[in-house]
């Protein structure tokens, strides 16, 4: 999902480029809070669809800020609508056999507020959904100041199959998971009592998720032959767990209309140049959402009705000549310490885990070396995962 830092990152001007001298310039922004901020749409695939409302906030604390209690409609161009419930604060979804998005038809949606403003969209059409051909990896290496070696890592790459149309506007957002493991497996489990640990595999293997911030964006306009090969994607290298044991990428490909490419693509360049210190300078995009009785008023993100395809890889750890940096943990003569004053140690500390090492001594590592989901993931499988 589009992030509320990313859409404040939009209308915040960083820099002035001042001929002659470069000068730090730090506009005033108060107006850009609390706006409201729109994520969500509707395509082909079957729903539910999700909409998220939430208010902008300042630019060096960017957090979500719900927007509850709203009435959020989607609306077909044949009279059918569908009011989405809130499942959370801001969180607002369709029905799982609720409106359904067909290629060819037109969609709006419409928000209701508790002070009963309106906003609204017009209808847009639902673009017939380009296929993806395939998702691959190359290990590449890159050049950081920030680092004393190369990143390693991998490249992922995409290419589409050939449109049938010459003309399309493609955005791709991404979606990770990766799985990792502790630097030990539990042996021995002390909670006023020292017993065998049953599941030593339990707290050992983890799967993490998250969303790429990064988002890519691209046309066919003016090729021969309306299809994209090799096209770059995000770079994950070895200086995290991410690639030490097996990772997933989903990759979503939207077919835009023009407006709605124009909107993604502009919103990609700022993003993009904010990376520098002196970049050119900002504006503001306006996505396809307005008030109804105050056209003026800015309102951010966007309501987006597109053609939908996805594809789904599967990377195991990449090969040994890939120097991996993340930290291990290693065992020192205070874990084995820890193992005998365990039986002193406060029970707020309880379970406490220990090992074995393989000359058969005993010790106490920190927990985050032996319980994965100290390291922010959790021990449930995801139920696409293949082994």
């Amino acid at each position: 999902m589009l992030k509320n830092r990313i859409l404040a990152g939009s209308v915040l001007i960083i820099t002035l480029i001042l001929t002659g001298c470069i000068e730090d310039y730090w506009p005033e922004i108060d107006k850009y809070d609390n706006l409201l901020v729109v994520d969500g749409g509707i395509n082909n695939l079957p729903g539910p669809y999700t909409v998220k409302l939430s208010l902008s906030s300042p630019a060096d604390s960017a957090v979500f800020t719900p927007f509850p209690n709203c009435e959020v409609t989607l609306i077909d161009d044949e009279g059918y609508s569908e009011i989405l419930q809130e499942m959370e604060p801001g969180i607002y979804r369709s029905r799982e056999n609720g409106i359904q998005g067909i290629a060819g038809r037109s969609y709006k949606m419409q928000i209701l507020t508790p002070e009963d403003v309106i906003y609204t969209t017009d209808f847009e059409k639902l673009k017939p959904a380009s296929k993806i051909a395939s998702v691959y990896a190359r290990v590449e290496k890159q050049q950081d100041e920030g680092y004393p070696h190369d990143l390693e890592g991998y490249r992922f790459y995409l290419d589409t199959e050939t449109a049938e149309s010459d003309t399309n506007y493609y955005l791709w957002r991404l979606e990770a998971t990766y799985q990792y493991q502790s630097d030990f497996t539990i042996r021995w489990i002390f909670d006023g009592e020292l017993n065998w640990f049953y599941h030593p595999d339990s707290l050992f293997n983890c799967w993490s998720t998250y969303v790429v911030d990064a988002f890519y964006t691209m046309s066919t306009e003016s090729m021969e032959v309306p299809v994209i090969t090799e096209y770059p994607l995000h770079f994950v290298n070895t200086e995290t767990r991410q690639l030490s044991v097996r990772y997933s990428l989903l990759v979503r490909q939207y077919t835009l209309n023009k407006a709605a490419f124009q909107f993604w693509d502009a919103l990609r360049e700022q993003n993009d140049s904010q990376g520098s210190l002196y970049a050119n300078q900002p504006y503001q995009v306006r996505g396809n959402v307005r008030n109804l009785s105050d056209g003026s008023e800015p309102v951010l993100g966007y309501f987006l009705v597109a053609g939908l395809d996805t594809s789904r890889i599967f990377i195991d750890r990449p090969p040994s000549s890939v120097n991996f940096y993340y930290p291990v943990c290693t065992l020192d003569e205070a874990d084995y310490e820890a193992y005998g004053q365990m039986w002193w140690a406060d029970p707020v500390t309880y379970p406490i885990y220990a090992i074995e090492t393989n000359g058969g001594r005993r010790a106490v590592p920190p927990k985050g070396c032996v319980d994965c989901r100290l390291k922010g993931g959790t021990i449930i499988k995801p139920g696409f995962w293949t082994d």
